[in-house]
């Protein structure tokens, strides 16, 4: 996706999908540094398939194949194609949905866009443009491997003969049109040009350009360290082409090129001579903006300034300034600013303000006011297609029979049904202990299941009475839990709770200010949570969802709605790290309100948790977040009205016998990315109602993941590789006895980066020091426990390397990964 979206965009540069040129490249140093195709490449006028023009399926499928696309059995993805009789299906680059084409003869007689999720129609087009799939283009590649290979070995040149064993592995499999992670070694090979190549005569700007010359020779120094040790250890021979341009070529090209820089630095500061002063600046906040905001509005319009407010929540700005007799109703459009000493209240936000300027206007945005940022998408959405994962019994695999107990699977037989002179039959070869064996008819294979336990379970033994003892202790254990959940469940349905009202004004505005855009799935669930609050029975939803998906957003309205009606909420969640995170994000989402935020855990202060739980008791406390010290039986909320327990799975029995209490009386919201089998079974067989968040968030990318050996130099290729971006990365090294020995090792491996280690055994107030540090953006690299397996929200880090995954289990993993 990432290669058919820069190739796009440098087709758009030199030509235009319709024609016209692209007058602004947007782009970063490595972005422009990187190996690309040569402008001569790049088709002046792309090949547009229109309806009804005669283009025969072989020609467009030999362009297909020209132009890098990879067949496939089903197009999931860009850059893919999948041919079908007389339909061909491809996602072209560039393009927010694949195209299927259809011939009558040599006529292209349909154009329908699908979604590559359930590969439906979703309506017809006119026409669509074929540009190149990827970077790399081999001219031999739809000719097959072995011109491929030939094609690679007259690039490399007298280097063919020197190749180590992984090169070769590489050049095997580009020959078969797999790139994979050779990309980076292999670019300067592929393609000899970079973006600076595609600029021409264009007027460069340079957003800092400090920053950019900085980044540029970073860039060039930890690619040339790269390649020093590939050199050390034989994996790459002398004289290997560049991954990226040398400084002198870009340094040169920059002073050649006309240039105009931009930069927030005086001359005081360092700034070349010969500037010219805009006089802008960030406007000047004092803390708690929101709260101040009336007085410094008066000083700057005493001052003359024309200021303009622009915010996502506008209608409760308006309350606020109100209430200091400061009238700014919300306009959706500033056709001019306003004059000196005026004051204008505009609907929209943008991603931050500015102040100064010869007409001393003062611009202030969310961002400033509740320290929110809305996030733009762009129109064309990437589709993350979900793969089915096909399950097969394999020989190995632990099975259990319904009457004989655990066993291990053997294999398909085929053998005679009655001895050996009868008809033979397939069976499956089961394996107990003391090498017992029974043979299972394919036509009874309901009787035999995959084992679903966490731990390597004991074979049982056939013919004694020990798989039947353990059934008939799971049917007494079953039917106590059914006793159990009659008896919740029905004095749930006799209870009749408090039905709240429906949506006020700050809702929907609370709502409108989220700044993502929401997905069908999160949209839905938060409507049945809504509908669940507005009904006298008590509320008991499971919200499961994939990490990062939104179940918090979720929670966030349902609270909110909650103490609209005058009750409060109290958030459970699994650890203290997870608590803080949450009260950061409830407090940001909640700022524009007359909402209290308090949180307990090990990480607050005596007094202050004394101050909370008074405040709870008075109903001061609209909303608490905790972790287990929530279900203390000090605690007295006035009037609970909602608790939302984020991570279910992860409380053991007494939490939650404490939890069930008050399930009978107020409303319940369960979040979980992985819910335990019981929670899920009674959400499935509708006990729980269930709402399910399927629906990846546009723009994400499916998550890379690599199973690998243990290795400091892949280890260090990875995090330079996040480094290099500017990102940050996790390191689980899930052992407290060693992790400041595993963090000293990174340290050498990665001079430059800054590593700091978190764990559950630290001092009081020391991991959540070090977790809102690293959330900042102080450090590079957080080396730590399974801790941070809660969902914990860092945009910025990317990567993360999971040491010794195996000793790990997998709803472990699946959490870390999300």
């Amino acid at each position: 996706d990432e290669s058919a979206a820069r190739v796009a965009a440098l087709a758009a540069w030199r030509a235009g999908q319709d024609g016209r040129a692209a007058r602004v490249l947007v782009t970063s140093v490595q972005a422009l540094f990187q190996r690309t195709l040569p402008p001569d490449e790049l088709p002046t006028e792309p090949l547009i398939i229109r309806r009804g023009a005669r283009l025969g399926q072989a020609m467009v499928l030999r362009s297909l194949l020209k132009l890098g696309y990879e067949a496939v059995s089903e197009v999931g993805g860009r850059g893919e194609f999948a041919r079908r009789g007389g339909i061909v299906d491809c996602f072209p680059a560039g393009q927010p949905l694949p195209v299927r084409i259809e011939w009558f003869g040599d006529e292209i007689d349909s154009l329908r866009a699908f979604d590559p999720a359930d590969q439906r129609g979703v309506g017809a087009i006119e026409q669509t443009v074929l540009l190149p799939a990827s970077e790399f283009l081999f001219p031999a590649a739809e000719q097959g491997p072995t011109a491929a290979t030939a094609w690679l070995r007259d690039r490399l040149g007298r280097l063919a003969g020197k190749l180590s064993e992984p090169l070769q592995q590489d050049l095997a499999h580009l020959a078969n049109g797999q790139l994979g992670d050779a990309a980076e070694i292999w670019a300067g090979v592929l393609a000899p040009a970079s973006g600076l190549d595609h600029l021409g005569d264009a007027i460069w700007l340079l957003d800092e350009p400090r920053d950019v010359h900085d980044a540029g020779d970073s860039l060039r120094a930890q690619a040339e360290e790269r390649r020093a040790e590939m050199e050390r250890a034989r994996d790459l021979p002398k004289g290997w082409a560049d991954a990226y341009p040398a400084s002198r070529d870009w340094k040169r090209a920059l002073v050649e090129a006309r240039t105009l820089e931009l930069t927030w630095e005086s001359e005081a500061d360092g700034a070349p001579p010969g500037g010219n002063p805009f006089g802008w600046h960030e406007p000047v906040m004092p803390p708690q903006a929101i709260t101040s905001l009336a007085p410094t509005i008066r000083r700057w319009r005493r001052e003359g300034a024309r200021v303009v407010l622009t915010s996502d929540q506008s209608a409760r700005l308006s309350e606020i300034l109100a209430e200091a007799d400061m009238v700014a109703a919300p306009t959706a459009h500033l056709p001019e600013p306003p004059p000196p000493g005026g004051l204008v209240l505009v609907e929209r936000s943008l991603n931050g303000g500015f102040a100064g300027g010869p007409d001393g206007l003062v611009l202030v945005s969310d961002r400033e006011l509740f320290g929110t940022v809305r996030v733009r998408r762009p129109r064309a959405l990437r589709r993350v297609v979900p793969r089915d994962l096909l399950e097969r019994l394999e020989p190995g695999d632990i099975v259990v029979h319904i009457d004989h107990g655990v066993a291990r699977y053997a294999g398909l037989v085929r053998r005679g049904a009655g001895g050996d002179g009868g008809e033979e039959r397939d069976f499956l070869e089961l394996h107990f202990r003391d090498k017992d064996r029974i043979w299972v008819p394919v036509e009874q294979i309901d009787r035999v299941s995959r084992y679903a336990g966490g731990e390597q379970p004991v074979l049982s033994k056939l013919g004694g009475g020990e798989w039947q003892r353990a059934k008939t202790r799971v049917r007494k254990a079953v039917g106590d839990l059914a006793k159990e959940l009659l008896e919740l469940y029905a004095a749930r349905a006799g209870v009749r709770g408090r039905a709240f009202g429906g949506d006020t004004p700050w809702q929907s505005e609370m709502e409108a200010a989220f700044p993502y855009e929401e997905t069908r799935d999160q949209l839905r669930a938060a409507q049945e949570v809504k509908a669940d609050l507005e009904h006298e029975r008590p509320m008991d939803r499971l919200v499961v969802g994939d990490v990062g998906y939104g179940k918090t957003e979720v929670a966030i309205r349902a609270a909110f709605k909650a103490i609209q009606e005058g009750t409060q909420v109290a958030v459970l969640v699994p650890t203290t790290v997870l608590a803080a995170q949450h009260l950061s994000t409830f407090n940001q989402r909640f700022a524009a309100y007359p909402i209290t935020v308090r949180m307990l855990s090990r990480f607050v202060p005596p007094q202050d948790q004394r101050d909370t739980l008074a405040g709870l008791a008075s109903g001061s406390v609209d909303l608490v977040i905790g972790t287990h010290r929530l279900l203390s039986r000090d605690i007295r909320i006035r009037d609970l009205g909602l608790v939302i327990v984020d991570e279910e799975q992860r409380f053991g029995v007494a939490h939650k016998e404490r939890l069930k209490r008050l399930k009978t009386e107020v409303h319940v919201l369960t979040l979980s990315a992985t819910p335990i089998p019981r929670t899920l079974n009674l959400a499935l067989v509708g006990v729980r109602d269930m709402s399910v968040i399927e629906t990846p968030p546009e723009d994400r990318l499916p998550i890379q993941t690599r199973v690998a050996e243990a290795s400091a130099g892949l280890v260090r290729d990875a995090i330079n590789r996040e480094l290099d971006r500017g990102g940050q990365v996790f390191y689980v090294h899930n052992r407290v006895e060693t992790i400041e020995a595993q963090a000293e090792q990174l340290r050498r491996l990665l001079p430059r980066a800054r590593i700091v280690v978190a764990h559950g055994q630290m001092p009081e107030g020391g991991l959540e020091k070090v977790m809102m540090a690293f959330a900042r953006g102080d450090f590079d690299v957080l080396v730590c426990t399974t801790i941070i397996e809660s969902g914990l929200d860092i945009p910025n880090a990317n990567t993360i390397v999971i040491d010794r995954a195996d000793a790990l289990g997998l709803a472990q993993l699946y959490q870390l990964r999300g």
